[in-house]
């Protein structure tokens, strides 16, 4: 499966997890520096939610962890982290949690509000049994 193909699917499954979580409104308002993939806001409590993407040949790409870093460090008005939901194939996320450590986003201390959701690959559509 290609990069972009895997990627569709990650991204459309975060948003669904997104969305059952209650963080249904796209945010448009435009903010400085990098713009996440996937920005949400709950209707009801008005909290902010971040989401990414991440691939298997992202793992090694720098601009893919300047993206992390600068999305796990970002915060509200009032000081309060923003959750970040990172999309991630199921065979990737060991690789994900070890990056997040090295990048110090995630450790015993830090990183409560970084969410690391692992999707499964897609399921493949088999053709009709012919007669």
């Amino acid at each position: 499966m290609s990069e972009a193909t895997t990627r569709l699917h990650l991204r459309r499954q975060l948003e669904a997890h997104l969305s059952a979580l209650g963080y249904s409104c796209v945010r448009t308002r435009k903010t400085g520096g990098p713009i996440p993939e996937i920005v949400r806001v709950s209707p009801v409590r008005g909290r902010i939610a971040y989401g990414e993407t991440v691939v298997h040949g992202d793992l090694q790409r720098q601009t893919c962890h300047e993206r992390l870093l600068s999305f796990s460090q970002r915060r509200t008005r009032q000081r309060s982290s923003i959750l970040f939901f990172i999309g991630v194939a199921l065979v990737d996320r060991p690789a994900l949690e070890a990056l997040l450590e090295e990048l110090d986003i995630r450790s015993d201390t830090r990183g409560g509000h970084v969410h690391v959701v692992p999707i499964d690959e897609p399921r493949r559509r088999t053709a009709p049994a012919r007669d």
